[in-house]
């Protein structure tokens, strides 16, 4: 695609989708909210093997418990949700540990891009959720500037946010959350978000 071509009907389709199954994704990986259960259970129906038709009941109470204790603790946590846990690209005595440089650069993505986290946010910056709404925003703005040449800076911040943060971590988590829960919910989530970062890598390798 030339940076001066303007988006077809067909690609603007296709950003848009793009942004859902970011959104979609971004909120399975937020703490649970009861007023998303009837959204969770049906993404769950959409999403799992083998299942022919209705939805899948999501039991707001056990979900709750599961989530704390994958990725909040007390306790040492199965799946860390955080980026800066998994880089490799540190000083050894800080790999596996939170913040570090990699935190930093996700923050200035973020401002450069427009966004400042809420303040009611109370956690760190590189959550998994947190990143994958940020691939939300970005596609969502590819798709509102498909009018005009900006639509290539978008794609280039989600081109280069993909590769340099994302790619380089949630795949491995995705991992530990298959091998560390029997809900049905995270391991259907889980399994999704490793497919989508798949094909999302071959999208932009084309």
């Amino acid at each position: 695609m030339e940076c001066n071509s303007l988006l077809t009907a067909e690609e603007i389709n296709e950003a848009l989708e793009r942004a859902v199954l970011y959104q979609m994704l971004s909120i399975a990986f937020y703490p649970p909210k009861p007023e998303a259960q009837e959204f969770w259970s049906k993404v769950l129906s959409k999403f799992a093997d083998g299942e022919k038709s209705g939805s899948i009941p999501v039991d707001y109470i056990d979900l709750s418990v599961e989530y704390n204790r994958l990725f909040v603790g007390p306790g040492k946590l199965p799946c860390p949700p955080y980026e800066s846990v998994y880089r490799t690209d540190r000083d050894a005595g800080e790999i596996g540990t939170l913040m570090g440089p990699s935190v930093w650069d996700v923050k200035n993505r973020y401002a450069e891009a427009g966004l400042e986290i809420s303040k009611d946010f109370r956690d760190y910056p590189d959550h998994v959720a947190v990143e994958l709404e940020f691939m939300h925003f970005l596609c969502s703005r590819e798709a509102t500037a498909a009018l005009s040449e900006d639509k290539e800076n978008w794609r280039r911040r989600e081109k280069e946010f993909l590769e340099i943060h994302i790619k380089s971590w949630v795949g491995v988590f995705s991992d530990k959350v298959l091998k560390s829960t029997d809900s049905q919910f995270y391991k259907t989530a889980a399994s999704f978000l490793k497919e989508h970062i798949d094909d999302e890598l071959a999208y932009f390798a084309e």
